[in-house]
């Protein structure tokens, strides 16, 4: 039995369709093919869906950056809303809260913000550009509110928990930096002590040379 090639058809009236044939000559198939075929639409069908699910994704997640880029926020926001609920567990569902969480932060809304990228650590990986950006933002959200020592943490932990990522000792100078904001001398010279020793061939290692040259730290 052959059964063209669906063109335009919604993926679930398509499947449906086939399965209809397939319980029409049921016993056809298994004599001249085997169950094996049966399977075989089956897995098809999924693998098309979840084909299309992606492709939706990235076309509603592509809203969010053409409404971002108009400056229509609270359209952003809206449509970032809509793809995080819609796609959940998609990599562009995690791109969309990130942008949510942002667009929070931008707006001056740090409670709403705060709770997106806690939600974006609890959710999705956390190391990468996006789980720095995440860790960052949390950190960003406690400095906005001048909790400096528990920005310092949040930067610091980072790279604790990451030590091997490039974002780690970008990390260690936020950290030292908070941890200045917030007369924490030892804490910030500790940062970037760390920088100089563990990540010497950093971008930020002559800045963090530089502040401990302030600080009077002398480092070999």
């Amino acid at each position: 039995m052959q059964q063209p090639q669906p063109q335009q058809e919604d993926i679930l009236v398509w499947f449906l369709r086939v399965w209809g044939q397939i319980e029409a000559n049921y016993i056809r198939i298994l004599t001249g093919f085997g169950i094996a075929i049966v399977a075989a639409l089956i897995v098809l069908f999924f693998y098309r869906a979840q084909t299309q699910r992606a492709d939706a994704a990235r076309i509603a997640l592509g809203d969010v950056y053409i409404a971002l880029y108009e400056g229509r926020v609270e359209d952003a926001i809206a449509s970032s809303q809509e793809v995080m609920e819609t796609y959940a567990g998609e990599a562009e569902a995690g791109e969309a809260l990130m942008a949510l969480a942002n667009l929070h932060y931008e707006e001056g809304r740090i409670a709403e913000a705060s709770t997106y990228f806690q939600q974006y650590l609890n959710e999705y990986p956390t190391d990468g550009p996006l789980g720095y950006g995440a860790w960052s933002g949390l950190a960003s959200c406690l400095e906005s509110a001048e909790k400096f020592a528990e920005a310092g943490q949040q930067f610091a932990s980072f790279a604790e928990a990451h030590s091997g990522s490039p974002f780690a000792p970008i990390a260690l100078k936020e950290a030292g930096r908070c941890y200045e904001l917030g007369k924490m001398p030892q804490q910030a010279s500790d940062a970037y002590q760390k920088i100089v020793k563990e990540y010497a061939e950093s971008s930020v290692t002559r800045f963090a040379r530089g502040q401990l040259g302030m600080m009077g730290v002398e480092i070999d």
